[in-house]
């Protein structure tokens, strides 16, 4: 479970601290990149992630729509969020990222899912098995914070959190309506 957090962490501190935006390295007719290295694994770009977020939560107010593709030494990553406000006690983002370090992720969340496949369906942290996604859930009862990571299509990572609400059922009824079948067919 550390190293999922230290995963997600890392994909939000590269877009807080490195930016938004696109950052495109030009490519030669060869496909070699401009400093002569073979390019890294393409992610599709954000504009591709954000129709894949909800436009609208009902009860909620649109708050921000966010999003950005970049490369960043070897690591690549696309990103594109939305968040949604209740009152001002409650928000809930969703987030979806593909990234060069998928693999990794992905290894992580399939295993943290697994790990925690005997709990019955009715605990809050039970894991997510759907036929287009599989992911992990966490709730935090102190801070009233909850969080689904999904692994789509053995590639994105779709993350909905929240803030304010008791319990997971929020963040499992949000990605239940994520096109996610969709998303896995993205290339």
């Amino acid at each position: 479970m550390t190293e999922i957090k230290s995963l997600v962490r890392l994909l939000g501190v590269l877009g807080l601290v490195l930016g938004t935006g696109c950052l495109e390295e030009r490519t030669g007719a060869d496909g070699a990149s401009a400093s002569g290295e073979a390019p890294a694994a393409p992610c599709v770009y954000f504009r591709q992630l954000a129709p894949f977020l909800p436009d609208s939560l009902e009860g909620f107010t649109h708050a921000t729509t966010e999003g950005s593709t970049g490369k960043y030494g070897e690591v690549s990553v696309s990103e594109a969020e939305r968040t949604f406000t209740l009152g001002s006690e409650r928000e809930v983002k969703v987030r979806i990222v593909d990234t060069t370090l998928g693999w990794k992720i992905a290894k992580a969340i399939r295993e943290a899912a697994e790990g925690a496949k005997g709990r019955p369906a009715s605990d809050p942290s039970a894991p997510i098995f759907w036929d287009a996604a599989v992911g992990f859930v966490r709730y935090d009862a102190e801070e009233t914070t909850a969080e689904a990571n999904l692994l789509v299509g053995d590639r994105f990572v779709v993350a909905v959190t929240s803030r304010g609400f008791p319990g997971t059922v929020e963040v499992r009824r949000i990605a239940r309506g994520i096109d996610l079948e969709g998303l896995a067919r993205l290339r």
